[in-house]
């Protein structure tokens, strides 16, 4: 169990930091802040598996998926897409793949809140707040040239 509450403390740390570069991308359509994102990912990936190798199943059934391997690996996919499209001055492809991700991530810890009730409120207070103001940016911003 002491893993199962490091690992949702360290979590709750990281996603804060990796929330600052997510958000600063899409205010900025910055390739530079959402690789950093990506790099970020990358690492909470390899963090994550670390922490799940020893008992996935346990740790599933008490944290979910908004903080598990699986959410890192598709913000990974996504912030890498996002910042080649940003780079490569599609803004408005970049835009609305930021949309579908925080869509995607809002779905993953809807999930949760019925899975593991309150364990979700860890990704909900930590992330989950950047993906919203990801949508609402991200809208408003939907037809960007």
């Amino acid at each position: 169990m002491t893993n199962v509450n490091a690992y949702s403390v360290l979590m709750f740390i990281a996603n804060i930091v990796l929330a600052v570069p997510i958000l600063l991308a899409v205010v900025q359509q910055a390739k530079a802040s959402m690789n950093i994102a990506n790099v970020v990912s990358a690492v909470y990936i390899l963090i994550s598996v670390g922490f799940f190798s020893g008992d996935f199943k346990a740790f599933f059934t008490k944290l979910g998926l908004s903080i598990s391997p699986v959410a890192y690996v598709i913000l990974a996919v996504f912030t890498f897409l996002i910042a080649r499209d940003f780079g490569e001055l599609r803004v408005r492809q970049g835009m609305r793949k930021a949309v579908l991700m925080s869509v995607i991530m809002i779905v993953l810890n809807i999930i949760d809140f019925f899975w593991v009730k309150s364990a979700a409120l860890i990704p909900l207070f930590s992330i989950t707040w950047t993906y919203v103001a990801v949508i609402v940016i991200g809208i408003m911003k939907w037809n960007i040239e």
